[in-house]
């Protein structure tokens, strides 16, 4: 679990963390100061989330489609 927390946070990518009460939530992860709580920023709140609480790491990962590079490459040039 700490793995995959270090890899969503060194990329950038937002994830899905289910607690042990069985809630959900999902944002944009970082590390607090001592490591031993994680800090999740959504567009609704800011949260701080002891490790001893989480139970599963869902990563999300966003795909591009071909089309889209397309019209991305367009725009730049």
């Amino acid at each position: 679990m700490y793995t995959y927390i270090a890899k969503a946070i060194k990329v950038n990518r937002e994830i899905i963390l289910t607690l042990k009460d069985n809630s959900k939530i999902a944002g944009l992860p970082s590390w607090g100061q001592d490591h031993s709580r994680i800090k999740i920023k959504s567009d609704e709140r800011t949260i701080w989330i002891p490790l001893n609480e989480i139970v599963h790491v869902t990563t999300i990962l966003n795909f591009c489609t071909t089309s889209d590079t397309y019209a991305t490459k367009e725009a730049s040039n």
